[in-house]
């Protein structure tokens, strides 16, 4: 749950002329419900940011002379809401209506601003409070999404067949979504100097997260939900009402392991060394956990088991690095387009003390999975000086994941 003080608006993006809907104004669509009074899309949007009672003011920038028909497709316990719900008039273009809003948000002087598109109606609670959260941290976060296609960037051309200019590397790449959410004295001053740009050059952003960029610093991506989709054209609609938009497929996996502890072997927990006089004997590195972690994701993808991919009668695995070995098991886990929803572990020994490095190991872990750190968690467990654990000859690790990807 969300414990910060600091005052916190929201801008919800609605000004567009919603030309791939076909001229149909997206916002003011009705969702497929099963209530007498369903949500519309510009609704749904704005009453996430409503649960929130911290979340004060809520600007919604909508086309010029809008603001009635705006209005109206908002719930009704949020029509009153006359001191919390402002509108304005959008611009030119996303960026500058987005201006306006801030520059409207000014007199308010909030300590922090998420931006979001009104066309996105399924962005839940918890990804709000993960963006305010980022905002505070980092000055600048955003929500993304790892690429599941392979992307290319394609050359400049004016025919009928375009051609190859770079094969791009997947890792390297995220599908950005919103909302977006920003320090708000640095975001307004930086949407001051992005619409000087535009004046003089004519050039259009395509989202706050480059405004940032271009002008004050870097950006925190945080992992994104596959649910919080854009409506965009008139199929995403017709796909909800089908109940496609939602289905979202999850696996769980758990895997366990145990190594026999030595002298003169290093102590390894998710790719990280701990130091300490014996360390996990195995025909690898024998990190217990990187072992764990790997079993767990591919037995949730049907994928095998961490023996079957890297026998230990293989000698290309002697002494191997098991976090290279969890990143390659990965990689095939999201070959099959699932993305990590969740990673709860356990490391049970006498010693180490595993708390002082647990943040550690869990950005380890992370890293190795493309997931954000906050998905990933580790504790340490002692066998209450009981059997081999509790005797200081083995340690143990259990990870259980929760994989999901959207289906059909």
């Amino acid at each position: 749950m969300l414990t910060t003080g600091a005052p916190i608006a929201a801008i919800i993006c609605a000004a567009g002329s919603s030309k791939r809907m076909g001229g149909v104004k997206k916002e003011y669509l009705a969702l497929p419900s099963t209530s007498e009074s369903p949500l519309t899309v510009l609704g749904a949007a704005v009453s996430a940011f409503a649960s929130l009672p911290q979340i004060r003011p809520i600007v919604i920038a909508v086309p010029p002379g809008e603001e009635s028909e705006a209005r109206s497709s908002l719930p009704k316990e949020l029509t009153y809401e006359n001191e919390r719900i402002f509108f304005v008039s959008g611009g030119k273009t996303r960026r500058a209506s987005v201006h306006n809003a801030l520059l409207f948000l000014a007199s308010h002087k909030p300590a922090y601003v998420l931006i979001h598109d009104g066309a996105r109606p399924w962005v839940k609670r918890e990804l709000i409070e993960k963006i305010i959260e980022g905002a505070i941290k980092y000055r600048a976060a955003i929500p993304a999404l790892p690429l599941i296609e392979t992307p290319k960037e394609l050359k400049t051309s004016t025919g009928e067949v375009k051609f190859v200019e770079r094969h791009l590397r997947r890792e390297n790449l995220c599908a950005v979504q919103t909302p977006q959410g920003f320090a708000f004295p640095e975001i307004l001053a930086t949407h001051e100097k992005a619409s000087e740009k535009e004046e003089k050059e004519g050039f259009e952003y395509t989202d706050d997260a480059e405004v940032w960029g271009e002008f004050t610093g870097q950006v925190a991506v945080i992992h994104g939900e596959p649910e919080n989709r854009k409506i965009t054209y008139p199929e995403d609609l017709e796909m909800a009402a089908k109940g496609k938009t939602l289905a979202v497929k999850q696996r769980i996996g758990i895997g366990r392991d145990l190594h026999r502890l030595a002298s003169g072997r290093k102590f390894l927990l998710g790719g990280v060394e701990i130091p300490f006089d014996k360390g996990e004997l195995g025909h690898s590195d024998g990190d217990v956990l990187a072992h764990a972690v790997c079993d767990s994701i591919l037995g949730a993808a049907g994928l095998g088991d961490i023996g079957e991919l890297f026998p230990d009668s293989d000698p290309a695995y002697k002494d191997a690095d098991s976090m290279e070995l969890l990143k390659r098991a990965w990689h095939s886990v999201k070959a099959q387009g699932w993305q990590l929803a969740n990673l709860d572990c356990v490391v049970c020994c006498e010693k180490p003390k595993i708390l002082p490095h647990r943040d550690k190991i869990r950005s380890s872990l992370a890293k190795a999975l493309d997931a954000d750190p906050a998905l990933v968690f580790v504790k340490g467990k002692t066998a209450e000086g009981l059997g081999p654990i509790g005797s200081g000859e083995a340690v143990e690790a259990t990870a259980v994941c929760l994989l999901e990807k959207l289906c059909d």
